[in-house]
C-alpha cells in the first residue's frame, strides 16, 4: 500500500464513522469532520469503540495494529477521541 496522507486517513475515518452511525439518531446530522469527537459528538459507548476497531482492522486488512496506543494514555483509557486523532494513529501505524 502506498503511503497515505493524513487527509486520506481523515476521509477513511469519516467514512467508517458514517457507516457505523448511519442508523443512529444523532444531533450531528451526518456532518462528521476532522474535529468530530466520537463520544461527545457521536455518543459512542465502549461497544461502539470495539465496532470501530473492527472496522479499521477490516478496512486495512490488519489485525496487528497497536490500538492501545490510540485508546490508552498513561495506563488509562482515554475519555474521547477526535477523527483527527484516529487518523494520526492510522498514519503512524498502518
Amino acid at each position: 500500500m502506498s503511503v497515505s496522507t493524513l487527509d486520506q486517513y481523515v476521509q477513511d475515518t469519516i467514512e467508517m464513522l458514517q457507516e457505523l452511525t448511519s442508523d443512529w439518531d444523532t444531533d450531528i446530522g451526518g456532518q462528521i469532520d476532522a474535529n468530530t469527537s466520537i463520544v461527545q459528538d457521536l455518543g459512542f459507548e465502549s461497544l461502539d469503540v470495539v465496532y470501530l476497531v473492527t472496522a479499521i482492522e477490516q478496512r486495512y486488512s490488519r489485525r496487528d495494529l497497536p490500538f492501545e496506543q490510540l485508546l490508552m494514555v498513561d495506563g488509562r483509557y482515554v475519555d474521547d477521541l477526535t477523527v483527527t486523532q484516529i487518523a494520526e494513529f492510522l498514519q503512524r501505524t498502518v
